[in-house]
């Protein structure tokens, strides 16, 4: 007679010379032919084994799997509404950045009126492409100036905020003396917003310009415009300044600015110790950190693009409406 023996863990069915191995089984398993039946060691309902069971062929462990039901509705892509909102932000080359709402909690409601705002200002004023290190020529209205305006060109060095509080600053430098002034984007007092230059450059803000030699942030105020090409890329622009002798208005040396020549003001080891206060490797590929100073995602972006996009095709119409009733 044949000797069986029954195992808990790792089960295994000892018959003769043959050996199965019923690890990977939860079921409720019988070999026909022998007298030991095993089942799952958690199953406390005492009820016997199901008669089909005793069915299956001699030393055979059958494992069956659940065919794909009929009434279950096939796997669906994305909808075309989604992929009108991809390709508004591949065609879109310039997104206008204060209308990314920042990290926090947030009303949409708000943002969303916002917006509203911004697009009815903007029916107004024809705000331009432009970036940091672009030079621009702002006219605003001033009671106290000749003319009853005020033009001022320079560099800008500083974009900030969100919607309606969203700012730019420009710099020049006018008799050797730095002058930097503050523009709310959706002031109504502007009257024009002229692009000199278009460019970009490497650095998030060039505030650094404050405490670099006086060549690098002077710019003609009757400087003519240079048209940009359209569907071209915009240029970046990589010089890198001379920055003056020490005081300076902060630490550069610990930001890792691109656009700053340190070797001719610093000695090696102030440059070293500089770089010690930059971000380490691990945190700038912390992806938490990432999705923080970042935007909220690509789909919070993208309907935001589509709605600036609605907003810049519905402009165009209405220019071209007028145009044609003119002539």
């Amino acid at each position: 007679m044949a000797c069986t023996r029954v195992f808990r863990g790792p089960v295994l069915i000892f018959r003769g010379q043959q050996c199965l191995d019923l690890r990977n089984s939860c079921n409720l398993r019988r070999i026909s032919g022998s007298k030991v039946a095993h089942t799952n060691r958690d199953d406390t309902s005492g009820r016997s084994p199901s008669p089909t069971d005793a069915k299956q062929p001699e030393d055979s462990i059958q494992t069956t799997t659940k065919p794909p039901s009929s009434h279950h509705a096939p796997a669906t892509t994305r909808g075309p509404r989604r992929k009108k909102v991809g390709e508004a932000v591949q065609e879109r080359k310039f997104f206008s950045p204060e209308f990314m709402p920042p990290m926090g909690q947030r009303s949409k409601l708000k943002d969303f009126l916002e917006r509203e705002d911004c697009y009815k200002r903007r029916e107004v004023l024809d705000v331009p492409e432009f970036y940091l290190g672009s030079i621009l020529a702002v006219t605003v209205s001033d009671p106290h100036a000749p003319g009853k305006e005020n033009r001022f060109v320079g560099i800008c060095i500083e974009r900030k905020n969100y919607g309606l509080g969203a700012s730019f600053k420009l710099r020049n430098c006018i008799d050797e003396q730095g002058i930097e002034i503050n523009y709310e984007l959706y002031n109504p007092l502007i009257k024009k917003i002229e692009v000199i230059r278009l460019e970009k450059r490497l650095d998030r803000h060039l505030l650094y310009l404050r405490d670099a030699l006086p060549e690098y942030s002077t710019i003609d105020p009757d400087m003519t415009t240079i048209k940009h090409p359209p569907g071209r890329p915009v240029p970046v622009n990589d010089v890198k300044v001379k920055m003056k002798p020490k005081p300076w208005h902060m630490r550069w040396e610990r930001f890792g600015f691109q656009g700053i020549v340190m070797t001719e003001v610093l000695s090696e080891e102030k440059i070293e110790e500089g770089k010690t206060w930059e971000r380490p490797e691990y945190k700038k590929m912390d992806l938490i950190n990432l999705y923080k100073s970042s935007s909220h995602g690509n789909e919070e972006r993208a309907r935001i693009a589509e709605e600036f996009e609605k907003h810049v095709q519905g402009l165009r119409r209405r220019v071209k409406k007028k145009s044609s009733a003119g002539s």
